[in-house]
Order: structure tokens, then sequence, then C-alpha cells
């Protein structure tokens, strides 16, 4: 009986089988059907969330089908051709079954190949050797599917070296006591961290967060002395820095500290696979000759300049010794010869009579003092002396007298018959100017022209306007009238800082166009000298307040920044929110304002679209601008470490998408969703005389294919270029394939520094040159 019990109990037993070879026959068969599966990615290029598990595991599947086993390479140079075809073959496989875009192949490389690596060792631990340790010269039967013979043999051979030995004994020694094992198994950080944010109510997770939750058991609690150990450190880390020193920087991060262990170049913790330094950490550029040369050539420069100021000092002071020693003689020879001293006052009436007798002279022969009073070939006369001017043109120099005399443009006296301009007589004491150049655009016109339409200098280029004769300046002879079109082939030399076409009232719309500087600091290199004074004359903490008007951003407030940020932008690390905000009054000042494009371009501040969540505050701006028609919104977007541009048109409802890393909007789904709900709110509140466009129609948005970063930092700096080339373009769209002027792969390095430049020279000028820097109080 006991043997029919055994034998009963025995079968009852249920027999659980092995776990067979993983081949996704479901991906496939959707794979056949035309069905591809859509992956969650991060802000870093990693897969998270729904179907990123199924989409590593398919990456593993194609990798053990594609790629022989004998591979022990994935990127030896030798192999460079063969490992290609496979990862185009693994690609090709990947697209089929996934919904994945070409910025992600990279990480599909690098996953593959860590693959790879994975099924190579599993086949030596699991299948290398028989019981009694002799390699097996046979292919696994399980595996037969996808490792042929041949391979395996080379395989066999790669393991028995006396070289593959030794490095594999010293890592299986290595790997076999970890201080602070991984108890997520396939998780990985990537995908803890998205979990850890969704619950999360802060939105904010720190990286030793992450690195904690990794490294817990099941039940949530930390059983390894050395990982507590590490924990303990970071909080007591943490307590010791301030808000803004929280951030994750690489090397600076605490966990680089609390471990205690050694740091190999280009490690970052707790990212998770397919992040690397260069992904996170802002790019170091080591200076290169260039910039040594051009540091020498400033400080030459500075020389020079302190050097001619010396010698002026030296001059002065020459001249004022000569002076008193003539004064002390004139003394001394007063008191000894009072005779000569007589003789002396009575040299003015001297004077007098022999300006009676020019006088006289001058109303005897009025035709020679007028011809005198001509231009000349030997340069130009005083403002003013025109005495009779002959019927021509002259080449003058255009002047201002309030609020005291400058020089705001160059131009033609046009002295021909008739006095009229733009149907309105000409008043006494003026004459017709044609304004060719413009040195200060936003200087007034004495007399606004086109019924109050081009009111400013930088608005006549191209016109004729009335202009006092008092003000005029002779520069060279007399010209020809044109008869038809002789005024072509004018060399005029172009000194001015920007200039732009006659916008007429046939012609409203015209091209900015940008010219060598003149004045101010212009033709000297700023960011040296900016370099030098904040490191001479501001102390840290200190700041500089800048006001921000109203019509710049649709409301008023203080831009505070600290001389931290304009470290930034001297050291070409990732930018800050001011540094954008006051690039955006620098375009402003020199662009939008002096060209009368004021009703054309506006901007949202980043600190706005940063801390409206909803679109609420975004919206209130918008309504603001919404009685101008075909209006252009900058607005510049950190979208956490990333820098992009947005260009609104209002009366369009199209919003212009500029990536510098040719990602898509969609990814930022809650970034994208603050946008459309403040058009939609500006929709539905919208008083303007703009035809009304349907409730049920979409936001459109346009992602430009504008020139694209090559590392992670630039961001900033592209976003500062597009914002330029925009506004410079002054059109009512964006096409597609970005300006034609402005088309290019990527910006040079000299296109970035020509915006840091523009940064530099208008902080230096405009804001140095204003104010102070105000120190923070402790």
């Amino acid at each position: 009986m006991a043997s029919i019990d055994d034998e009963s109990g025995s079968s009852s037993k249920k027999t659980i089988g092995k776990r067979g070879v993983t081949r996704l026959q479901k991906i496939h068969k959707a794979k056949s059907n035309g069905k591809r599966i859509e992956v969650q990615w991060n802000s870093r290029g990693q897969p998270i969330k729904h179907n990123s598990k199924t989409f590593a595991s398919f990456i593993g599947v194609t990798v053990r089908r594609l790629v022989p086993i004998s591979l022990d390479n994935w990127s030896a140079k030798k192999n460079k051709e063969a490992v290609g075809v496979y990862k185009q073959n693994i690609w090709d496989e990947i697209e089929k079954a996934f919904i994945i875009g070409e910025e992600h192949r990279a990480f599909v490389y690098r996953e593959a190949g860590k693959l790879h690596r994975a099924f190579r060792t599993k086949m030596a631990r699991s299948y290398l050797k028989d019981s009694k340790g002799g390699f097996v010269k046979h292919r696994p039967a399980k595996y037969s599917f996808c490792i042929k013979q041949d391979d395996w043999d080379k395989f066999v051979a790669q393991h028995m070296t006396a070289k593959f030995q030794k490095v594999s004994d010293e890592n299986r020694e290595r790997a076999l006591n970890p201080q602070h094992p991984y108890r997520k198994s396939r998780l990985g950080c990537a995908r803890l961290e998205a979990d850890m944010v969704e619950e999360s109510e802060v939105g904010e997770i720190n990286r030793s967060q992450v690195w904690k939750a990794a490294r817990v058991n099941k039940s949530g609690v930390i059983d390894n002395e050395n990982v507590q150990r590490v924990v303990d450190q970071c909080e007591k880390l943490t307590e010791a820095l301030s808000e803004e020193e929280r951030q994750d920087l690489g090397p600076t991060n605490i966990l680089f500290e609390a471990p205690n262990l050694p740091n190999y170049s280009g490690r970052v913790r707790t990212y998770g696979f397919g992040v690397c330094s260069r992904d996170i950490l802002p790019r170091q550029n080591r200076p290169t000759q260039m910039d040594f040369e051009k540091l020498y050539g400033f400080c030459n420069s500075l020389k020079s300049r302190l050097e001619v100021l010396e010698r002026e000092k030296i001059e002065r002071d020459k001249l004022d010794r000569e002076k008193l020693e003539r004064q002390q003689t004139e003394e001394v020879e007063e008191r000894k010869q009072p005779k000569q001293v007589s003789e002396r006052l009575q040299q003015p009436e001297k004077v007098a009579q022999r300006q009676h007798l020019e006088q006289v002279v001058e109303r005897k022969q009025p035709e020679k003092v007028a011809e005198s009073r001509l231009p000349s070939d030997k340069g130009s006369c005083n403002p003013g002396s025109f005495g009779n001017i002959p019927e021509g043109l002259f080449p003058v120099n255009i002047y201002l007298s309030s609020p005291s005399r400058c020089l705001v443009a160059r131009g033609k006296l046009y002295n021909t018959k008739g006095n009229t301009v733009h149907g309105m007589t000409l008043p006494p004491g003026y004459v017709k100017v044609n304004i060719e150049v413009a040195i200060v655009p936003n200087a007034p016109l004495p007399i606004s022209v086109e019924d109050g339409d081009v009111s400013m200098v930088g608005q006549a280029i191209g016109t004729i306007v009335p202009w006092p004769t008092k003000l005029l300046e002779f520069v060279a002879e007399c010209e020809k009238i044109p008869g038809q079109s002789q005024n072509k082939g004018n060399n005029i030399q172009h000194s001015v800082e920007y200039s732009v076409s006659s916008p007429n009232k046939s012609n409203k719309k015209f091209k900015i166009e940008e010219s060598p500087r003149v004045g101010g600091s212009a033709g000297i290199a700023n960011l040296p000298f900016l370099d030098m004074y904040v490191k001479k004359m501001m102390r840290v903490g200190s700041l500089i307040q800048i006001k921000m008007e109203e019509s710049i951003f649709s409301e008023e407030f203080l831009e505070q920044l600290r001389v931290e940020s304009i470290k930034e932008i001297l050291d070409h690390n990732w930018l800050s929110a001011s540094i954008i905000t006051v690039f955006s009054r620098y375009l402003y000042d020199k662009f939008i304002s002096p060209n009368g494009l004021i009703n054309k371009f506006s901007f949202i501040s980043p600190h706005v679209s940063r801390e409206d969540n909803l679109g609420n505050g975004i919206a209130k701006i918008l309504l603001k601008d919404e009685e101008f028609k075909d209006k252009m919104i900058l607005a510049p977007c950190n979208l956490g470490k990333h820098w992009v541009l947005l260009v609104i048109n209002l009366n369009a409802e199209v919003i212009y998408y500029m990536d510098p890393l040719n990602g898509e909007p969609t990814k930022h789904q809650n970034f994208k969703t603050k946008f459309e709900n403040a058009l939609q709110i500006y929709r539905a509140n919208s008083s303007s005389k703009v035809p009304k466009v349907s409730k049920s129609k979409k936001i459109s948005w346009q992602k430009i294919k504008c020139p694209r970063q090559i590392n992670g930092i630039d961001c900033g700096y592209f976003v500062m270029r597009f914002m330029k080339e925009v506004i410079m373009e002054n059109e009512f769209m964006i096409p597609i394939n970005y300006f034609f002027d402005h088309k290019c792969r990527t910006y040079s390095h000299d296109k970035l520094t020509e915006v840091k430049e523009d940064w530099a020279t208008y902080v230096v000028d405009d804001v140095f040159g204003k104010q102070e820097a105000i120190i923070l109080p402790n």
C-alpha cells in the first residue's frame, strides 16, 4: 500500500518545464500585418513606460538572428564594413515593427551591441563547457536556429586563448561581490525614474533618490550596510547644499562624493543605459591657439591705447608748462616795458579796422565771395556755408542739432527745380535731401513724410526728405542730375550699423540687412573685455537690473542679470533664462524699434513660458497683442536643460517649432498642450477684427528643419541665432526648410561667436555704459 501511495503521490505532482527561447511571435505577426508599436522616450532619448521592455527584447531577438556569435568586437575598425551591414539590417527590422524616429538610431545600435555581448556571455557560461570542464565542440541544439556550426567553432577558439582566459577570470572575480548590488532586474534606471516621477507629487526626482530606490529589496528596505552608508552620506551632503546647488551636474553630483569609489572619466551615475557624460555635462572647451591670439591682440590693443593716452598726457603737461612760462615772461615784460604794453592795448582797434575793410571788399566783390563758398576739390566745407549753389547733386553729411550736434546720416543734396517734397512745399531754410546711409536709424526726421508713416532716419533710406540747410555738410563735388537712372553705380561705403530698403506704402515688407557697426565699442572684441570686467570689477553675488519695457514682452519687469549668468556665456556653458531675456532686449533695441517693426514682432519671456503650467499667463500676453494683424511672437522656451524656439502667428493660428536637436513637439506633450490651451483662450476671448477661425480647427504646429546642434550645450546659442534670423528676414511665415540665406546643417563656431559678441556688445555699451553693478546683500 505504501508503494501505491508513493506512486499516486508522485504522479499527482506537476512538472514545471524550463523556459524556452524568446521568439516574440506576436510581434512578428503584427509586423507581417503592417501594424507597428509605439515606444515612449524620455528627454534623454531612453525608452520608458509601456512597450519599452518588449522593444528591448525584440532588439535582442533580432541581434541573435542576424549577427553571428563569432563577432567578438562590435566597434572594431577591422570589422567596420561588416558591422555596418549588421546594424543597417537590425534597424530595418526594428522600423518594421516599431514607430521610431531617426534620432533614436544611435540608441538602437548601442543597445544591440550590449545585447550581443550579453548573448555571447550567456553562451559561454551555460553551453561552452561540459560538466568535466572540457570545451563543447557542437553548437547547442536549443539555439541551432540562430547559431551556425562554423560560427560556434570560431566562438570556441576565441575562448580557448590564454589572453581571454586571463581577462575572463579577472572580470569574474570582480563581479562576484559587488559593494552596492543593483536589485531591479530588467527595470533599469530610466524606467525606474519615470515610474518615480509619476508617483511623486513634486515632479522632480534627485539622482540619489533613484540610486537608493534601485538598491532596496522587494519590501522597500535596505539590507546592505554599504548601501545604507552611501544613503546616509547623500542625505548629509544634501542638507548642506542650497536649492540651486542640489541640481545634478555630473562630477559635482553628491553621488560622486558619497560612494567614495574611483570615478573614471566620462562616468555618469543612475541615468541608465544610453546616456554618457557629453549628454549631461557642459562641454569644457579648451582655448585654442586662435583664442590666445585674439586675447593677445586685445591686450596689445589696450596697451596701445594706454600708450596713446600717456603720450597725450605728457604733451598736455608740456603745453601747460609752456603756457605758464609765457604768462610769467609776459608779466615780467609788462613791468619792464610800459610802452610796449600800451601798444598791445591798441591792437584790438587795429583788428576792428581790418574787419571793416574786409566787409567793404566783400560788398564790392559778391561774385568772388560766392564762388569761394562753393564745394572744392580740397575736401568738405563748413556746414551751412553754401552761398549760391549750382544746380546738381551734392554728397553731404546730414546732422541733427538736438539734444547735441551729431551725424545721423549720409546722402545727397538735390538742388533741382521745384520746391515741393511729397506734395508739401519746402519751408524757408530747408532743401531736398536723399538719405542713402543711416548712421543713427532711430533719429527723428525734422519733418515726417508720407502722411507720417516715415518719421525716422532708418525708415527714410532711399526717400527724399526736407532738411535744414544749416545742418548739412558738403563732402564732395557736384554730380550730374540723373536724367533717367544715372544714380546707379554710386560707390558708397556703408559705415552704417543697420540699413533697410525703403518702406514705402507700396512696399511695407522689407528685409533687414546687417552691416559693419560704427561708433561705440564696435570693431573691438567685447567678450574678452567683458570677461576682464566681470573678474576685476564684479564680486560674486552681484547683479545688474535691466528694465524690460512693456512693448517688448507685453509686460514691464526688471531682469536680474547675475554675474554667474554672465560667466555662462563667457565660458560657453549652458545658458539660463536671463541671458535669453537680455538678448531679446538687444534684438528689440537694435533691429525691431529702429526699423519700425514694433507692431510686427514681440516676445514672450522665457520666465513666463517656464512658470505658466496651464497657458493662462501666455494667453494674457497674446490678448494684449490681438490688435496687430500678422504679428509674430517669439517665445524661447526651456524644456528642462534644453532650449527651443516657438514663433507664434496669431492670425494664422500657427506655431512654428524650431528645435536644435530636431526633436518633435509631441515628445513634450505637457508643453505642447500648454501653448495650445493659450491659443484656445486667445481664440475664445479675442475681440480682433481678424476673421474668426472655427473652434473645431486644431492649432497647427509646423516643425522647421533648422540648423542642428552637435553637442549638448549649444541649444541656447542656436535659439538666439534663430531669433535674430527670423527678425532679419522680416517675413510673415517661416519656410519648412528654413530661410534660404541661413540654411545650413549646423552653425559654425564663428556664427555662434557672433551672437555671443552681439550680447557682450549690448551689455558693455548699453548696460555697463548706463549703470553700475548692484551688490546683493548677504
